[in-house]
Formats: structure tokens, sequence, C-alpha cells
């Protein structure tokens, strides 16, 4: 009950204390001047009556029944004896009381009053006794008519109380209001303060303190954020250009090298030539400003691919990491970058000559150093022409891949797996600090003649050929389709989020979210089991779009969630202005963050910071038993990663494998042992 509601009933619950005390008195004060007024009347009449009967001549009871009569007829008595000594009695008397008033009024108020008697007497001898009873009719009318008056103005007062009382407390109590708005805003990550004060003192001081509260608030949450920015900053971003200096650069590759998914890219190395005379020439601010623009170029050169790693590794030395999907890809991102650097630097009357080498990097498991290795040998083949020049590494024949697709197979395969929504699913489950299942990540994949091709190998065709909206619908489609014909009683489907990745791309598509909208509602209610993950990275392109999208989600139930937590370029100001549910941190935070300081401050960081906005916190591609254990001493939501488990094919195995978790310690040691093998890349 609400304080207004409750100062209403008591306000209420007075007045009519009140009334009712008011209208006890007035019917009080109304039956004793009623009962004085019968008592007098029936005296005077009885008085009169039997001074009339003592002047009769002959008082035969003709005679004195016509005075009866003629008193008894004017209404205002219910009963008139006369007693004769002999005992015989006249009388006129009214049976029952009727009248204009309900009839458990006389109940509730009796009339106490008594036959008023007067003697007759006739030259000194008594000739009998008179009574007269007065009629309690008209009496019982008056009181009626003062109740009914009574009850009228009583309710009119009442209404009248509560209506003005009801103005007044919402005028006073919307101080009140706007504070549970402010308190509500702040669990949604907004800091409101209130301007206008209340003029009443005690709320006045709830609205200062409300206030400070919130500024307290948002200056501690500033600084959790500033000092999460700043330890970015200083452990992974050159403080130049802004990229990611050689550590951070290192760390992000060998993730995506050595995750136990496949991988499809291109590494590339930029050097510029003499860098050294041409800030002795033009001087280190002009240098800065060059590497600047040039970081600038790379980013824009880059920010179209789903998956883009750019970093400075010394004074002149850049390194990317581009995904593509063939040889013949790889060939012409390296040159539309060199394309873009030598426009920019075409721009400028003396520059510094330009070469970059690159290396196409396909499969499993490969070595960070090697590839490097490989990326310089085509750099300096590069190097060998004075005025810049581009060279992709040629592998042997013997390092060629004999399975590596043609530009003109690939539009064939994908044109195929669309057409006949050949999507395979696989699922990554996602258990919390007790072991049970929270969450369950949605990976695909296709077949193609025996091989089995990862997203992370196909997905850069799609978003080059404008398909990412079209092949994310049909994942979507097919994870909802999944989930009506799995049983939805079992622990796997009830309640359960399944993840997805959403890829920028889609989200620019003014298609895709119309069509998204109408495929959860045709799915309803197994659409509220799915949430949506966007990169990080993507946010500076996207983040237009999400509130709007969020909202439509969330009636839906559909949760939003942020992954690759700590790879993008923005400040985390971004967890306070999007409305998400969740955030997962990227595996290179995770691995190995059992022995890496850095990396467990950053982690502990960003929980406090996604604690305080009341977000999950996630940890993806976890691979060691004791980052797991380091994670969950931190306090992570929920882990994921090979040392859970490989992707599963089905919900059926997912059911399965979350079945024999739960048996006891004693069974459920070897229970790793025997995971379906299967390969998986995160759409």
């Amino acid at each position: 009950m609400s304080l207004r509601q409750q100062f209403s009933w008591l306000t209420s619950a007075l007045v009519v204390v009140l009334l009712l005390g008011n209208l006890y008195v007035t019917l009080s004060h109304g039956r004793a001047s009623a009962e004085q007024q019968l008592h007098a009347r029936a005296y005077d009449a009885a008085t009169s009556l039997a001074v009339a009967m003592s002047q009769l001549q002959d008082p035969s009871d003709v005679h004195v029944s016509r005075l009866m009569d003629a008193l008894y007829d004017r209404g205002f008595f219910a009963e008139i004896r006369f007693v004769k000594l002999s005992g015989d009695v006249i009388e006129r008397r009214r049976e029952e009381l009727t009248g204009a008033f309900p009839s458990w009024l006389p109940t509730l108020l009796p009339l106490h009053h008594e036959r008023a008697a007067a003697d007759v007497t006739q030259q000194w001898q008594q000739l009998g006794r008179i009574e007269v009873l007065s009629d309690q009719q008209l009496a019982y009318q008056h009181l009626w008519r003062t109740m009914q008056a009574e009850l009228g103005w009583s309710l009119l007062v009442l209404l009248l109380a509560l209506s003005l009382l009801h103005v007044f407390l919402g005028w006073m109590l919307r101080p009140l209001v706007q504070v549970e708005a402010q308190a509500n805003a702040i669990c949604e990550r907004q800091w409101q303060q209130q301007e206008t004060l209340p003029k009443p003192r005690e709320l006045r001081r709830v609205v200062l303190a409300m206030n400070n509260m919130v500024a307290k608030l948002q200056s501690m949450f500033s600084e959790q954020l500033a000092l999460a920015d700043q330890l970015r900053e200083d452990s992974y971003l050159d403080s130049v250009t802004g990229l990611l200096n050689r550590r951070g650069f290192d760390q992000r590759v060998q993730h995506v090298l050595t995750r136990n998914e496949e991988h499809s890219g291109v590494l590339m190395l930029l050097q510029l030539q003499d860098f050294a005379a041409y800030n002795s020439v033009e001087g280190r601010e002009a240098g800065d400003a060059w590497l600047v623009s040039l970081a600038q170029c790379l980013q824009q050169a880059c920010e179209h691919h789903s998956l883009c790693i750019i970093g400075r590794r010394s004074g002149a030395d850049f390194a990317l990491f581009v995904s593509c999907a063939h040889l013949a890809q790889a060939q012409q991102t390296v040159n539309d970058v060199y394309a873009a650097l030598s426009s920019r630097a075409a721009a400028q009357q003396q520059h510094p000559v330009m070469h970059l080498g690159g290396v196409f990097l396909q499969g499993q498991q490969a070595d960070l150093s090697q590839a490097l290795s490989r990326a310089d040998v085509a750099l300096r083949q590069a190097q060998r022409h004075n005025q810049g020049a581009v060279q992709l590494y040629q592998c042997a024949d013997a390092e060629r891949n004999q399975d590596e697709l043609s530009a003109t197979q690939w539009q064939h395969l994908l044109s195929q797996v669309l057409l006949e929504q050949a999507i395979e699913l696989q699922f990554m489950p996602v258990l919390n600090r007790h072991q049970r299942l929270v969450q369950i990540e949605v990976y695909s994949r296709v077949e193609w003649q025996g091989h089995t091709i990862s997203a992370a190998r196909f997905w850069p065709l799609v978003e080059q050929w404008g398909l990412a909206a079209d092949f994310d619908l049909c994942i979507i489609e097919k994870v909802l389709s999944c989930l009506s014909e799995h049983d939805p009683g079992h622990q796997v489907g009830l309640g359960m989020k399944y993840c997805l990745n959403v890829s920028a791309a889609s989200l620019r598509d003014a298609r895709f979210q119309p069509a998204l909208l109408r495929l959860l509602r045709r799915y309803q209610p197994v659409s509220a089991n799915l949430a949506f993950e966007f990169p990080e990275g993507a946010l500076t392109t996207i983040e237009a779009y999400l509130p709007a999208l969020a909202q439509e989600l969330a009636d839906l139930g559909v949760s939003l969630g942020v992954d690759q937590v700590g790879t993008g370029n923005m400040a985390f100001a971004w967890l306070q202005r999007l409305p998400l549910h969740y955030i997962r941190l990227d595996g290179s935070f995770n691995r190995g963050v059992y022995q890496t300081p850095d990396h467990q401050f950053f982690v502990q960081a960003m929980l406090q910071i996604a604690h305080s906005l009341d977000l999950i916190v996630m940890a993806e591609g976890v691979e060691q038993r004791e980052d797991v254990d380091s994670l969950l001493q931190m306090g992570i939501d929920g882990h994921s990663g090979y040392v859970l488990t490989q992707p599963l094919a089905t919900l059926q195995q997912v059911s399965d494998w979350v079945d024999r978790l739960q048996q006891p310690a004693t069974e459920s040691g070897n229970r790793n042992h025997d995971q379906p093998d299967g390969d998986a890349s995160q759409v």
C-alpha cells in the first residue's frame, strides 16, 4: 500500500469517526427532545380531556366517547383510555406503528415515554382516570429526516475532504514520486538529479540526500570507468596512435590462432622506410602526426571486416590481422590496404616510403611466431622496391591447402547454403560457479563435400557480398525452430538463454530489424529464450541502432549483450549508455589469467563496473582449469570454453552432458574424456 493510500485511509477513518460521532450526538439529542415533547403533549392532552369530562352534565359513555374521539382523531396520540371507578374501560388505540421511516429505526432508536394520567371528577366526586399515550410516528419521521440530512451532509463532507486530500497529498508527495523515479533511474544506469526542491523541510532533506547520492555514485562509476580505460591504455594500447601495442596485438592474435577453432585471415606487417630520417627533417611532432594519420587510415581501410586487429609494434612498424575467406581475398585485402595508405601518402608532399608484407593463415592451432616470420619474409621481399611495394607470402606447394575454394566456388556454396538453409548449429554450455548451466552459446558451420567449414572462414565473404542479414536471419530461425521442437520442460530448454552473435553489418541493413521482429513474434514464446550479442569493436558503428532495438526485444523477452569486451577502442562509458543484460569478456584476457596480474586487474575492474550496473559478466574461451579457478575466485558469473567441453552438435547432447555433469563427483571425473569431437566458430 502506497503512502498516499495510507494517508487517505487514515484520514478517511478519522473523518468517518468524527461524522459518526456527530451523527450519534445529533440523534441522541433529537431522541431526548422527542421523548420530552411526547410526554408533554400527552400530559397536556390528558389534563385538558379530564377538565372537559369534568364539565359534562351527563357523563355518559356516549359523551365521554365523543370527547375521546375528538382528541384521538387529531392523530397525535396512539392510545387514549378512560378507566371508570367500576373498572370498565373506554379506549381508543392504534395497533401498529407505521410511517414514512424504515422499520428498523424504532429498534435502533427506541423512544421511552410513559402514559400521562389525569383524574376526572365531578362535584368532588371522582368518576375515573384518563390515560393518554402520544403517537411516536411523527417523532420517528422527524428523526429519520434528521438522520438522512446528517448522512447526506457527512457523505458530502467525506467526499470533499478525500478529494482535497488526494490533491494535497499528490502535490505534497510529488517529490517522493520523483525520488522513486530517481532510484529506478539509478538501477537503469542513469544519473538523474532533481532540480526543483520541495518546500517541506523533511522532503527537501530527502531530495538533497538523493541528489548527493546520485552525484557520489556517478563520480564513483566515472572513476571506475576511467580506471578501466587507463588500465587498458597503459597495458595494451600505444600512447601515440591509440592502436594496440606489441603486447596487446600479440595477445589478441595469439588467442585467434590457438583457440581450438578454425581461423582464416591475413597477417600483415607494415614498415615505414627511413622514418628516423623523416623525424629529423620534419620534426618529431610531424612524425607523430603522420603515425596518427596512418593509424586512422588503417582503421578506415579495415572497418568493414568482421575481424580486424591493428597494432603498432615499434616506432615505424605496424601489424594487422584481417579476416578473409581464401587466398584470393587475402591478396585483395593486402592490395586494398596498401592502396588506401598510398592514397593518404599521396595527399602529402613529403612522406616516408611504405612497404607491406602479408601471409594468409587458415586452419587451427597456428604458431604466431612462425606466422610473423613468414609475414616478415614477405615484407623483406617488398622492401626490395625502393618506391614502396606490397607482397603476399607465397607458400610452397606442400604447404598449400588442397581444399582451398575459388571465389566462384565460394559464391556457389554460400548461395546454396542460403537457398537450402543448410547451416548447422553447435552449442557451447556456459556454467556458473556452482557448475550449473546458465547460458548456451550458439555457433554455426556448414558442410561442403564432406568437410566442415566454420563461420570464421565463410563469414568475411558473407559480409563482403552483403549477405550478413540473410545469414543471421537464417541462423536465428534455425535456433528458434530447434527450440520449438525440443522438449521445453527440460532444464536445457526451460528459461535458458541461447546466445547468438549478430553481425554489425546486419544491424546496419535496413531490412534486418523488421524481418527479425516478425520472425521473433512468429516463434513466440520460445523467442524469449534468445539473447543477441554484438562485438564491442563494432559499437562505434551500431550504437545508434541499439536503444530502439533493445526496447523492441525487451517486449519479446529477448536479452541483449556485448561480447569480445576489452577488444574495442571506445571508452567503457557504453556500459552505462546501452540497455544491456550481460557482457562477455574476450578470451584473450581469460587465457593465462591465473598467472597474469594485468589480466586479473582488468577482469576485476570489469566485474566491479558491470556488477555495479547489475550486469552479468561471462568469460569465454577458457581452456585451462587454473584460469577457471582464478576467474571464479574473482567473482565471474559464468564461463565457457574447451576446458568444459567442445561445442555440442544437438540439444540432446547438451542435455546428456548436463546430466553427466550433475552426477556425483566420483562418477563425473571422467566425463570430459567422452565428449563428442567437433569444431565451431562463433557467428
